[in-house]
């Protein structure tokens, strides 16, 4: 084995790609300080591993990026590749030629390769473990680094010696045999904790079981007596409530009888009551009526004023539009005598045409302005005056409907009066009852809800109680089951991940080109299926090796992949690509399918992507699964060519040949090892909740048992004061309802009718106080309208000044600039536009006489309504007429009236006679209410004590049953069960989980301690081996250290020791050296050149001892002087196996180099390499 060659790129100084090639004998690499050749060998020792930046003589990591320089821009990853001869096999791996790989980012991201598959800095260290090539390794001297194995502590001196030895992969291993160690001693301490603690408990349960199946026992006799006794009363009660029954009915036949006879005279009253209703509303009707007339009456006459003031206004708009006329007239005027003033001074005009027309556009404006305003307050006026006419109206008809709802208000008012007279005469003695069956009714329902409260929380503080420490126990244990489950689940889940992830089970070819990570490349057949659980071991041995064929996209796929595998010597695989295979999947007939024996055919079991159905039917479509192997054997005779398989294993070929046997090491794993990971990680996952659950439900248990008991002693005492108190109320209650409903009844007549009066007088109210808001609001509105167009009228009378003084400014202007451009442009042209403007004045002339027109129509109308006289007298007619129907109607209301008290006594004596008969019968039902009340109380007893109904307790009932003895027994059984005292029942299936658990516990911590014994063996042969394999290779280290000491010194003396020969596992080595013509002296006291030359001794005694495949020296030799190096050059000699490079500026050390690399730097902070050849006459000047 020897390095090949070390690929750089971007690694410190080394900006652009280099290779270096490495050749057997001595590779010097030479160069000016400060040029980079020893970032040479911190190339290589950063792709071994090395993790820190100090020996790679940096700060940080990320410095081992190309930084950059002035003219190159820096790097964003450095990669190093070395690459290393294995056709010796020392590594193991199947590769004739490994490429270790490291790359680094600026992201502070590394990665790692071993022949371009990823990998761990793990997978690397033990690829190289053993090898003296390791960073730690004597193979690898850093720059001022060969003094240091001298100068350290014995104590540090021991890692090139267990390098050397080979034991550093069984110190490894030792270190993990004592954490698990460590853990399972864990283990046993928190399982002896729980054993001792159920020992500590197991006794007392035993006995508490014992006197719980006793208590159960007398207790389930204690219900069969209970539920008889309470049958038998219940019997008797119902046989009494029988006879109650016949009597009530005999009153119930009379009561009738006088009720349909009272029904009579109800119905009567009725009809004289609603004649009585039908006559008030017509008599309000009819004063309605009257009030309508006089409305309309004052209406006619408020209409005849108005017309008059209408009239007035319409005089006034008709001399405003006469005055508009006139001034129209006179403007015409104006504008005709314009025309013959067109041509007066053109030259003066011209001067000022700029400003005239400066002045014309705002006068203008301001024209149009006032012009607009002064039109639309003429219409807001206009329309002002026709809102408060048509409000006048709304007013008057408002007011009207008002006094209206007045009076029926007042009729209200006194049928009021007269209800709450009768309602005072009967509700003294209803109050009296409703204040004794309130308060009673209050008493007992706070009774009962107190009662039930201490029943409910006694029953469940006594369940609770006996729940909560049953509970306390049942957590502490299964919190110890789950943290212990917990544990091994998450160590066996841990052991899988690593088998997954590493390929292990699959042969060396599957697993390299798994890593290879090849385009095309679906995967294993084993890991791209699912087979269900239970048909593992048939499947792996239906398919034997092709459990590890590979699938693949296509042929070329394939070839690449072979291609792969044969350029790295790696093996064999066999290849399915999916655009090739064909499905084989084998027809069967009905006979084996309806045979009992027959599973399935194999391929339908399985589960794999649709797009991968022909590869999987090619595999399995002629392999069937039965049940065991007669029917393997039965079936393979009426076979087409299948293979059938058991779920053990065993096969019957079509041939007739059968396969099967036990297995050594029966495993599935190939197939399981997916699934036994996802149901781990869900077992783990679901263990972990439920402990940090259960921790804190255990907290909150313990509290909780303490306050319940405390609870539960002062509960029993109130519940027997407050059930005796509710009895005694709930008979005094029965009696007071009866007499309460009878009272009620009438009262409830009288309180309807009062709520329908107060419903009517609210409506009329809120009628009344509606229509006078809305009067209100009318009047304020008129108002407001009347203020608002006199305020119009004003501002119009304003703006019409202002628009006439505007009017005459804009005519002014006009003229003058009109003047100034006719005299600029033509005067033809000026005449047409004054001509416009007359049209225009025209056109309003005619506007203004068509509204004069309008004007006099309306006044002509208003004259023809104000004669209404005859109107008037129509309406002073109806009011007389009406006012004579309202007396008639008085007249018969007074007559219903007098009818209606005579039969009101009547009414009177049919009640007391109806209450004398009830009196009786409420007796009866009394007693029978007590009864029921009984009855129901018993059946309640049975839910209550027993929780079953009372259907359900007729199957309890004995036919033998004597009352007099079975109250003897059940005596004697509540004595004996006071004399039980407490009993925990659930001492009995706890004493048999807690036995359960003890004998579970007991095997867990058998198997714990034959584990624990089992590492402590492991350790102790591990530490054997170690003292042994160290202690041969010390001893030639010794031998060969004094021997090659004298031949670098020529003489002297020099020896290793242990510091403590009793420990050879932990002692220090103690290095003594005396030169020639020197004391013997301590090492510390030796001069820089004789500590290199002692260190260099040491490193080739241990070379010597155990050869290295390479060494790297980084300027070893720099202390050392001509004749000393001409000596260490000289010995290099003697290691013809070993493949040194060397980093150097020592010409005596070139002189012995077979092959030369020369490192400059022509431009600042960029590394470039030379090399040369070196024949054997070759001399360095």
């Amino acid at each position: 084995m020897y390095f090949k060659r070390l690929e750089m790129h971007g690694f410190k100084s080394f900006a652009d790609p280099v290779v270096i090639e490495f050749h057997e004998g001595i590779t010097c690499v030479v160069g000016p300080n400060g040029s980079g050749k020893s970032n040479i060998s911190d190339a290589i020792r950063w792709v071994l591993g090395e993790q820190s930046p100090k020996a790679l003589r940096g700060g940080k990591m990320e410095e081992v990026i190309f930084a950059g320089t002035a003219s190159r821009k820096s790097r964003g990853m450095a990669e190093v590749v070395l690459v290393i001869d294995n056709s010796s096999g020392i590594l193991n791996v199947d590769y004739n030629e490994v490429a270790i790989t490291r790359r680094m980012y600026r992201s502070g991201e590394s990665e790692y390769l071993i022949n371009n598959n990823p990998c761990r800095l793990r997978d690397i260290r033990e690829l190289i473990m053993d090898t003296g090539i390791g960073v730690d390794g004597y193979s690898l001297i850093g720059q001022g680094k060969i003094a240091d194995i001298v100068s350290t502590k014995p104590e540090s001196r021991r890692e090139i010696f267990e390098e050397a030895a080979g034991v550093v992969m069984y110190k490894n291993r030792r270190s993990d045999a004592e954490k698990k160690l460590e853990s399972t001693s864990a283990n046993l301490e928190r399982v002896d904790d729980i054993v001792s603690e159920i020992e500590s408990r197991i006794g007392q349960l035993k006995d508490d079981s014992e006197k719980a199946k006793e208590f159960v026992n007398l207790r389930d006799k204690y219900k069969d007596l209970e539920i008889n006794l309470i049958l038998r009363n219940i019997a008797n009660l119902e046989k009494n409530s029988d006879i109650y029954k016949t009597d009530i009915a005999g009153f119930e036949a009379e009561i009738s009888k006088v009720k349909e006879e009272s029904e009579k005279l109800i119905n009567r009253y009725e009809e004289l009551t609603n004649r009585r209703e039908l006559l008030d509303r017509l008599s309000d009707e009819t004063r309605d009526k009257i009030m309508d007339a006089v409305q309309r009456i004052n209406s006619a006459i408020s209409e005849g004023k108005l017309s008059e003031q209408r009239l007035v206004g319409i005089e006034n708009e008709s001399n405003i539009i006469n005055s508009d006329i006139v001034s129209i007239n006179e403007r015409k005027l104006a504008e005709e005598e314009m025309l013959t003033n067109v041509s007066d001074d053109f030259d003066y005009l011209s001067k000022e045409l700029e400003s005239a027309s400066l002045k014309l556009n705002e006068k203008s404006a301001r024209y149009n302005e006032l012009a607009s305003q002064q039109a639309e307050k003429l219409a807001e006026a206009d329309d002002g005056k026709r809102k408060v006419f048509e409000l006048h109206n709304r007013v008057s008809a408002s007011e009207s409907e008002s006094k209206g709802y007045e009076n029926l208000k007042k009729t209200l008012l006194r049928r009021r009066e007269e209800l709450e007279a009768l309602r005072d005469e009967n509700s003294e003695a209803d109050r009296q009852i409703s204040d004794s069956l309130s308060g009673n009714l209050q008493e007992i329902e706070e009774g009962e809800d107190k009662a039930e409260r201490l029943r409910t929380k006694l029953s469940e503080l006594e369940a609770s109680i006996a729940k909560t420490s049953q509970n306390i126990k049942d957590k502490e244990e299964q919190l110890a089951r789950e943290r212990l489950e917990a544990g091994r689940i998450q160590t066996r889940l841990h052991t899988i991940e690593e088998m997954e992830s590493n390929y292990e089970g699959y042969n060396l070819g599957v697993r390299s080109l798994m890593k290879k990570n090849l385009s095309g490349i679906r995967g294993v057949t084993a890991e791209l299926m699912e087979v269900p659980k239970g048909y593992e071991l048939a499947v792996e041995t239906a398919m034997g090796a092709s459990l590890q064929n590979v699938i693949c996209e296509s042929d070329d796929d394939a070839k690449c992949a072979v291609k792969f595998l044969k350029e790295n010597r790696v093996g064999r695989i066999t290849f399915l690509p999916i655009t090739s295979i064909r499905a084989g999947k084998q027809s069967i007939n009905d006979k084996i399918k309806d045979d009992k024996g027959f599973v399935g055919m194999a391929v339908d079991i399985v589960k794999f992507d649709k797009e991968l159905a022909n590869i999987y039917s090619y595999l399995l479509g002629r392999v069937a699964i039965v049940k065991d192997m007669d029917s393997a054997i039965r079936l393979s005779k009426i076979s087409q060519g299948l293979r059938f398989v058991t779920p053990e294993g065993e096969i019957v070929n079509a041939s007739g040949a059968i396969t099967g046997g036990a297995y050594k090491n029966k495993s599935a794993n190939l197939l399981e090892r997916k699934a036994e990971i996802g149901d781990l990680e869900k077992g783990l996952k679901a263990y972990n909740l439920s402990i940090d659950k259960m921790v804190e439900e255990l907290s909150k248990l313990k509290a909780r048992q303490t306050d319940e008991r405390e609870m539960f002693n002062d509960l029993s005492y109130d519940f027997r004061e407050a059930d005796l108190n509710l009895n005694r109320l709930k008979s005094l209650v029965e009696s007071e309802k009866i007499r309460a409903e009878e009272q009620s009844k009438s009262l409830k007549r009288v309180e309807s009718e009062l709520a329908e009066i107060d419903k009517q007088t609210k409506e009329a109210d809120e009628l009344i106080l509606k229509l006078n808001n809305q009067a209100e609001k009318l009047q304020n509105e008129i108002k407001k309208i009347q203020s608002n167009t006199e305020t119009v009228l004003r501002e119009i009378d304003s703006i019409k000044a202002e628009t006439d003084k505007a009017s005459e400014g804009v005519t002014k202007h006009r003229i003058s600039l009109n003047e100034i451009e006719t005299r600029l442009e033509n005067s033809e042209a000026e005449k047409s536009k004054i001509k416009r403007r007359l049209e225009a004045m025209e056109s309003q002339l005619n506007d203004k006489l068509e509204a004069l027109d309008k004007l006099k129509l309306e006044k002509d109308l208003l004259l023809n309504s104000r004669d209404n006289k005859e109107v008037l007298e129509i309406f002073e007619r109806e009011k007389l007429e009406l006012e004579s129907n309202l007396a008639e109607v008085s007249e018969d209301r007074q007559t219903v009236i007098t009818q209606l008290q005579e039969f009101d006594e009547k009414q009177k004596l049919a009640l007391d006679k109806l209450n004398g008969l009830r009196d009786n019968k409420y007796q009866l039902d009394l007693k029978i209410s007590k009864s029921e009340a009984q009855l129901e109380s018993l059946k309640e007893k049975l839910w209550d004590e027993f929780e079953i109904s009372y259907a359900q307790a007729m199957d309890f009932q004995k036919e033998d049953f004597v009352y007099s003895q079975a109250i003897k027994e059940e005596r004697r059984i509540k004595s004996r069960m006071r004399e039980l005292g407490d009993v925990n029942i659930g001492a009995i299936a706890e004493y048999e989980q807690v036995s359960e658990r003890y004998e579970f516990l007991t095997s867990q911590r058998n198997d714990i301690n034959a584990a624990k014994e089992e590492l402590i063996k492991i350790i102790s042969d591990m530490d054997k081996t170690i003292r042994r394999r160290f202690k041969d290779n010390f001893d030639k280290v010794v031998v060969n250290f004094e021997e090659i000491f004298k031949s670098l010194f020529g003489g002297g003396y020099a020896e290793l020791r242990l510091e403590d020969e009793n420990n050879p596992l932990t002692s220090g080595i103690e290095i003594i050296a005396q030169p020639p013509g020197k004391k013997l002296q301590n090492i510390n006291l030796m001069s820089g050149g004789e500590k290199t030359m002692t260190a260099i001794a040491l490193m080739f005694a241990v070379l010597k001892t155990k050869p290295t495949p390479f060494c790297i020296l980084d300027e070893v030799e720099a202390a050392l002087d001509d004749s000393n190096i001409d000596r260490f050059a000289e010995y290099l000699k003697n290691f013809k196996e070993i493949q040194f490079t060397l980093v150097t500026h020592q010409k005596a050390t070139m002189e012995h180099a077979d092959v030369l690399y020369g490192v400059t730097m022509p431009e600042h902070g960029i590394s470039k390499l030379l090399s040369l050849r070196l024949g054997d006459d070759f001399d360095i000047e």
